[in-house]
């Protein structure tokens, strides 16, 4: 590194080395635009990326996703050598660097249009929350994990759990459950005093702390150690994964994504983990995720360090490679647009995306321009040329358009498709005129402002009512992760069949609410009913003086035909049947808690319960 050193522009350099023996390039102008950002802000004042900058490093590991190879310079020599392969790679990468032109001129107009399939109509039948969230967590990858829990207690104490399917599924449920009603403590859902009815007449707490205890995913028998070839990081926890990115993948995709990172937070002890002072969650696991504009997540990967990188594009980078892996169930030659930050983004991603007519907008480092710096105004330039002021360069090859734009600060913009229109000005608070004022904006600014943000959305849904317990297995933190995408991804698109069927907003379930009926239909759905021994208690004969009792909801559809413990119980007082509306009835289900009528010629009990 040192024979190098000479060769390096430092103007490509910013900040100071953390270590004599690692050199950290820092750019010059690390900004970032903000997807939430307000039109009463700076723009620039937004555009800090806090996505790979150098507050992130490894916890317990020398994985880091800003220490890496795509920091460096493109007419440095290759510090290796000695090695060939890297030697032909940098080779390859410097030979390319040559034939880049930049030229002032118009870009080249391609035809940016979407022609990919429009998004399919919703479901004739109303689809309940329940069946949003299998779309994503399926019956399989329940019986998956009722065997894998047998087979670790098993390994573990020579004896078997005895769980099932039904059980595995109320064990979930009741941490959807717990994510709503959170309190300090889990046994305090049991304790007399703030015990939780819904949760602990589900199981006891000494079975729920059983299931936690032995909790699986796969076989540790068949795990390749560390250092040989076929070993997975993510081995404890990839049939979850799998499964999960595997129905995102299936979900209809729209016109517009983004990419960008989230943090899976937790502190357990695994070379997973990352370190970020500057974010909400410091500690945890990093994943890199794909997102539509209405935050549905479309493809994930866990992060797991870079000694996992893909190396058969080495002039993409780690952060170009990232974009086109999460890119390759991406349909192509539709003219989709993809938003993402200065961390992934280079002109040869540009380039590689541009040959898929994948068109995006991202911002872009200084010391990844390969020579257009050199034709731009300097940000001192465009300060005296006033705040909005742009300058723009072509390069001549492939048409993609480099912008620096100026609003408190300077930034670069990078597009394959859009140029150097103007879009919406913003407006801007002047402190040297004591008064609003309107500035110009590049269309690529405000293009790139409201269509990323569907990553940081997504993560702020799963920040909600995140579903999560202390545990020391950082693979119980990645299984709530998924959890939580198959919880949220559900709702979101219930909300794109609502609207596309033109319901109104106040009719549409809360999140909240979502959650819970998802919750209560995992406890309920196949699950006895559990009579409580002894004589009934004066307290709870005794009945509640109202004038007219409430509308009692019918269960979700997965509850009411799941053919488990629906007897008929006959009561004193009749009430109107849910079923046809029309007759009285003194019977009601157990189970349901509705009233059917059971006659002679009308049996309403058995026609709801096999409709």
């Amino acid at each position: 590194m040192s024979n190098n050193k000479d060769a390096i522009p430092t103007s490509s350099f910013y900040g100071r080395r953390r270590a004599p023996h690692i050199q950290r390039i820092h750019v010059e102008n690390p900004f970032v635009l903000d997807p939430n950002i307000s039109e009463e802000e700076s723009d620039s004042e937004d555009l800090e990326d806090n996505v790979g900058d150098d507050d992130y490093e490894v916890s317990d590991s020398n994985d880091t996703s800003d220490d890496e190879s795509d920091l460096e310079d493109p007419g440095a020599n290759n510090p290796t050598p000695n090695s060939t392969q890297a030697a032909q790679k940098q080779q390859n990468v410097n030979e390319s660097d040559t034939n880049v032109r930049w030229r002032k001129c118009n870009p080249v107009q391609f035809n940016v249009t979407y022609i990919g399939p429009g998004l399919p109509p919703p479901p004739d039948e109303q689809v309940s929350p329940i069946e949003y969230f299998k779309m994503f967590f399926d019956n399989d990858l329940f019986e998956h994990l009722a065997e894998q829990t047998n087979l670790y207690s098993v390994q573990q104490t020579g004896n078997s759990v005895n769980t099932n399917q039904l059980e595995i599924k109320q064990y979930l449920g009741l941490l959807i459950m717990m994510s709503v009603i959170k309190l300090p403590q889990v046994r305090m859902y049991w304790a007399k005093e703030t015990r939780i009815p819904a949760i602990a007449d589900t199981m006891p707490v000494a079975r729920f702390e059983k299931l936690r205890r032995f909790f699986h995913c796969n076989d540790n028998s068949k795990i390749i150690p560390a250092g040989q070839p076929g070993h997975d990081k993510l081995f404890k926890v990839r049939p979850v994964i799998e499964s999960v990115v595997a129905k995102c993948r299936k979900v209809p995709q729209e016109e517009k994504h983004s990419i960008n990172e989230q943090i899976i937070p937790t502190k357990s002890r695994t070379n997973l983990g990352q370190y970020c002072p500057k974010k909400p969650n410091k500690w945890g696991i990093k994943v890199w995720a794909r997102c539509g504009v209405s935050g549905i997540m479309y493809d994930f990967e866990v992060y797991t360090g870079k000694s996992d990188q893909d190396e058969d594009f080495p002039s993409l980078l780690m952060g170009g490679n990232v974009v086109r892996r999460l890119c390759e169930t991406l349909p192509s030659n539709v003219n989709h647009k993809l938003y993402f930050d200065n961390y992934f983004s280079s002109l040869k991603l540009l380039q590689y995306l541009t040959k898929q007519k994948i068109w995006a907008v991202a911002t872009i480092r200084k010391d990844r321009l390969k020579g257009a710096e050199k034709h731009l105004k300097s940000e001192k330039e465009l300060k005296h040329d006033g705040r909005g002021s742009m300058d723009w360069i072509v390069e001549a090859n492939s048409g993609i358009t480099v912008i620096r734009w100026l609003d408190s600060g300077s930034v670069q913009l990078v597009s394959n498709y859009v140029g150097k229109e103007l879009g919406p000005q913003a407006r801007r608070w002047s402190k040297k005129e004591k008064e609003h004022i309107q500035i110009n904006r590049p269309l690529a600014v405000h293009e790139y402002n409201i269509h990323m943000g569907g990553v940081d959305l997504c993560d702020m849904l799963l920040s909600l009512y995140r579903i999560s317990q202390r545990s020391l297995k950082y693979y119980m933190h990645i299984i709530y992760y998924c959890l939580g995408i198959s919880v949220t991804n559900g709702w979101l698109l219930y909300r794109r069949h609502m609207e596309q069927e033109g319901e109104e907003k106040k009719n549409e379930l809360k999140l909240i609410q979502f959650q819970s009926q998802i919750a209560d239909s995992l406890i309920r759905c196949g699950k006895d009913i559990t009579r409580k021994r002894g004589r009934p208690s004066l307290e709870r004969e005794t009945p509640v003086k109202q004038r007219r009792p409430p509308t009692v909801p019918i269960p979700p559809k997965a509850i009411y035909q799941d053919k488990v413990a629906h007897f008929p119980e006959f009561q004193e007082k009749q009430q109107r049947c849910r079923y046809c509306k029309t007759g009285f009835s003194t019977v009601r289900c157990t189970k349901c808690n509705i009233y059917l009528c059971l006659l002679k010629k009308r049996n309403c009990f058995t026609d709801f319960h096999c409709q």
